[in-house]
C-alpha cells in the first residue's frame, strides 16, 4: 500500500511548493511508506522524467533535491509500502514509465500473476519486476494501444476488478501528455482504516493537486468518491469526474 501525490499547474512548481505547510506531514508518511519512492515530472507533453529509489523519501538526498529544486507543470509522486511479500528493488518501485507516461498504484491485486492474461504478448517482455502494480501498468498500456485514455482506464479497471482472487484497491495515478488521471477504486471491507483509500483534490486558478490521505486536513479539499476517476486536463486545468469499476471482493494482503 502506498501514498500518491499528483499536480498539474499553469506555471512550473516544485513538490515543496505543492505541499506548502503540509510538507513535514507528507514526509512523515514515509516512515510507514518507506520501502521506495518515485517522482515523475513533465515539462514537455511528449516526455516524462522519472527518478526513484528503493528506500525512504524522508532519508534520500535526491528526493529532497528534486522536491525543492525541480519545478514542473505536471508531476506524480509515489511513496511505497511493500507488502504481499514483494521485494524492495528499483524494478519494483513506482512510478512505472514508458518514457511518455507514468503510473503509480496504491493497493493490491492478488495473485499478481492473475494480471498476465490482460497484458498483450508484445508487452509481456517489458516487465522488469515482480509486482502486481507493474502488471497493472502493462495491462493499461495494452489498452492504450487501441483506445483513448479514458476508455483504456475504464476498461482496464473493469477487467482487473472482475479478476478472480482478491483486490484490495485499484487506486492509481496516470500522467500522460494530455492529462493527469486519479482513480479511486477500492474494496471498503479490505482495510480497517476507512480513511486510508479515499483520494482528495483541490483546485484553484493555477494548480490542481490530487493526493492520498494522511498529511492534510480536509479543509479546502474535495473527496473523490469510491468508483470515481478525476481527469485533469494539462492544458486547461479543467477537471472531470468519470465513473469506474470497483473491486467486489476483499483480497488477502496488500501491495
Amino acid at each position: 500500500m502506498c501514498r500518491l501525490l499528483g499536480s498539474v499547474s499553469r506555471a512550473p512548481v516544485t513538490v515543496d511548493e505543492v505541499l506548502g505547510d503540509g510538507r513535514a506531514a507528507f514526509l512523515e508518511l514515509a516512515c510507514k511508506h518507506g520501502d521506495g519512492w518515485g517522482h515523475a515530472f513533465s515539462e514537455h507533453p511528449d516526455h516524462v522524467e522519472v527518478h526513484k529509489a528503493p528506500d525512504s523519501a524522508r532519508e534520500n538526498p535526491l528526493f529532497t533535491s528534486l522536491a525543492s529544486g525541480r519545478a514542473a507543470r505536471a508531476a506524480l509522486t509515489h511513496l511505497r509500502w511493500a507488502t504481499l511479500g514483494l521485494g524492495l528493488s528499483l524494478e519494483n518501485t513506482h512510478p512505472f514509465t514508458d518514457g511518455r507516461i507514468a503510473f503509480g498504484h496504491n493497493g493490491s491485486i492478488d495473485p499478481p500473476e492473475a494480471l498476465d492474461q490482460l497484458i498483450s504478448p508484445h508487452l509481456a517482455g517489458q516487465r522488469h519486476g515482480t509486482t502486481d502494480s507493474e502488471r497493472y501498468f502493462l495491462a493499461l498500456l495494452s489498452r492504450l494501444a487501441e483506445q483513448d485514455e479514458v476508455e483504456a482506464l475504464v476498461s482496464t479497471l473493469a477487467d482487473v476488478a472482475s479478476l478472480p482472487g482478491g483486490a484490495k484497491s485499484l487506486n492509481c495515478m496516470l500522467l500522460t501528455p494530455k492529462a493527469l488521471y486519479a482513480v479511486c477504486s477500492y474494496d471498503p471491507a479490505s482495510y480497517d482504516e476507512p480513511d486510508y483509500y479515499p483520494l482528495l483534490y483541490r483546485a484553484d486558478a493555477d494548480t490542481v493537486v490530487v493526493a492520498s490521505t494522511g498529511w492534510t486536513d480536509s479543509a479546502g479539499w474535495t473527496t473523490l468518491g469510491n468508483g470515481q476517476m478525476l481527469v485533469v486536463d494539462r492544458e486547461t486545468l479543467v477537471t472531470t469526474v468519470v465513473a469506474v469499476a470497483t473491486p467486489v471482493t476483499a483480497g488477502a494482503g496488500a501491495r
